[in-house]
């Protein structure tokens, strides 16, 4: 079941987004405040990088978002989003960075004539059939769709703030989403069916 996470209204003094105080003074240099959003957000960022990447990468990706938000901190606009949202869209861009040298690495390997063989969530023991169907029904994806479709409808963002945190149109996002949905509806049904 896919839940949706309520959205912080802003402006309101009940729902401020409590990452921003964190995020400001780990801009202004207090290591602390890292571990603060490392211990809130971890998880939450791990399942996603589960979802959108190798299984093995998931980790090294987590963990290279946090030190990545630890340097470029004090460039955090609050106007644009929730510092949620924020993490979300540098863990999101330090994805496209592993994918894109990953796909070098395959490129000269596959040119030097060795098979690269990159283990995945379903080649994972104590995962039901319905997780494995729905990794692999993912994995068809391409990386925007699958990106997209994850941070909409597993980690509720709304589209205003995956359109942020992407730095794409709003247009594009609703496009991305549609065509996801399309497209795993297809894989599942046809999962479904055997």
């Amino acid at each position: 079941m896919i839940r949706k996470v309520p959205q912080l209204v802003r402006g309101s003094p009940i729902d401020e987004d409590p990452d921003e105080p964190v995020i400001r003074r780990l801009g202004s240099g207090d290591l602390d405040a890292l571990g603060a959003l490392y211990d809130r957000h971890a998880p939450a960022l791990l399942r996603f990088a589960r979802r959108s990447a190798p299984f093995d990468d998931a980790q090294d990706i987590v963990q290279t978002t946090f030190l990545r938000v630890s340097r470029i901190a004090a460039r955090y606009d609050p106007a644009r989003g929730s510092g949620r949202a924020w993490l979300y869209g540098v863990a999101a861009q330090v994805l496209r960075e592993r994918r894109r040298s990953m796909a070098r690495l395959t490129r000269m390997l596959a040119r030097l004539g060795d098979a690269v063989s990159i283990p995945r969530a379903e080649d994972t023991p104590g995962q039901g059939d319905d997780a494995v169907a729905v990794d692999q029904a993912l994995d068809r994806l391409s990386e925007a769709k699958r990106v997209t479709f994850l941070l909409v409808e597993v980690e509720g963002f709304s589209c205003e703030e995956v359109s942020n945190v992407l730095g794409v149109p709003i247009g594009t996002v609703w496009t991305r989403l549609h065509h996801a949905r399309r497209e795993l509806r297809a894989v599942l049904g046809e999962e479904q069916a055997k």
